[in-house]
């Protein structure tokens, strides 16, 4: 919002040619149609793990994130290319976040790890080729937080999830309790 405010005349960090034309694929590859399917994928995940909020929280993060990226666009008409959010980093992060959310316990640290090196390679991609600076890069951070909240919300406070936590109490605050 500073930089908003202040409008720099540009932001955005410099690249050889070089590594701008090894970037161009990474960010060929994060479109519309790669995230539309991992949102399927993960909808199916979610409806095979019996999380029926799953698919909800699915949809509302990352359909919710790229549309708030675009709007943030939007509204932020006139303001330096470097400061507003990329959908590239913003659509990568949504899709990880998604993943993190519907992955069984078992899979986690495998979606942990290689969502967090495509998360990182779309944000080195982007700053290499597009005019984005670090300030858009937080925005799409800031962005897809604000929508993974509001779907991990969706996700805790399901009846579903307060009948699973019925039969199931947490360990860790048993834990707690029993060593008083």
């Amino acid at each position: 919002m500073a930089l908003y405010l202040l409008r720099p005349d540009s932001t955005a960090m410099q690249f050889p040619e070089q590594i701008r034309t090894m970037a161009e694929p990474v960010l060929t590859a994060v479109d519309v149609t790669t995230v539309m399917a991992a949102t399927v994928v993960l909808s199916v995940v979610a409806m095979i793990r019996r999380l029926s909020y799953g698919v909800a929280a699915v949809l509302t993060l990352t359909v919710g994130a790229n549309l708030g990226s675009a709007l943030v666009r939007v509204w932020a008409d006139g303001a330096p290319e470097a400061i507003l959010p990329s959908g590239h980093v913003v659509a990568a992060m949504a899709v990880y976040s998604t993943g993190l959310l519907v992955a069984s316990p078992r899979f986690k640290p495998v979606v942990s790890g290689l969502g967090a090196v495509v998360v990182l390679a779309v944000v080195a991609a982007s700053l290499a080729s597009e005019p984005v600076g670090l300030p858009g890069i937080a925005a799409a951070g800031t962005i897809t937080a604000i929508w993974w909240a509001v779907a991990s919300i969706i996700m805790v406070y399901s009846p579903i999830a307060a009948e699973r936590e019925r039969q199931r109490p947490d360990p860790a605050a048993m834990a707690l309790v029993r060593h008083r």
